[in-house]
């Protein structure tokens, strides 16, 4: 775990910024096809708020760390279908002052450990381009297991491929057990 200290909280509407410092950076969206447009940062915004207010539908949050609790960046989960079987999409985004501490990887346990408690699917998945290295090694820290990869279009809508690594997790069907490798 992080030797700093992290938590989550929804997605809020003050929280934009953290979007336009993470998706609308060159830099930070150089491994998923460049930075995103304030259009659609905005469009990625609302639906941010609208999923927050239903945890059983996907939840975003914003991830709080350090003693002041700074935000950090942003995690959190959607249903999707991958390979005939629904489950839990994962995605994050830490903020460059925040990265290589830990964070996103303390963050995404936390999400999943909630995602958990829903007890709706057992499967979650995510889908990092296969050049964003941290991000792989983040699925690799945390039990997922690498079931192939894939060129998909992302962002969706924007005919641009973009390779990714599949990432599988399956949860425990019991609520108080740690997540596992899928099979």
């Amino acid at each position: 775990m992080s030797e700093i200290e992290v938590s989550v909280r929804p997605y809020a509407e003050g929280d934009r910024w953290i979007l336009e410092r993470t998706l609308g950076d060159p830099i930070q969206m150089v491994n998923l096809n460049g930075p995103e447009s304030v259009e659609h940062i905005g469009k990625r915004h609302s639906r941010f708020l609208a999923m927050s207010t239903d945890s059983r539908a996907g939840s975003q949050f914003t991830i709080l760390a350090g003693p002041l609790q700074a935000p950090a960046g942003n995690v959190g989960y959607w249903e999707s279908e991958w390979g005939g079987q629904t489950g839990w999409e994962m995605g994050w985004f830490v903020l460059p002052e925040f990265q290589r501490r830990g964070i996103a990887t303390a963050a995404t346990r936390l999400i999943i450990d909630r995602i958990q408690k829903l007890r709706s699917h057992r499967l979650v998945l995510a889908f990092p381009s296969v050049e964003n290295h941290p991000s792989n090694a983040i699925c690799r820290k945390l039990g997922f297991t690498l079931a192939g990869r894939v060129t998909s279009e992302y962002p969706a809508g924007s005919t641009r491929s973009l390779e990714v690594n599949i990432w599988k997790l399956t949860l425990p069907s019991s609520g108080g057990d740690a997540p596992r490798a899928s099979p």
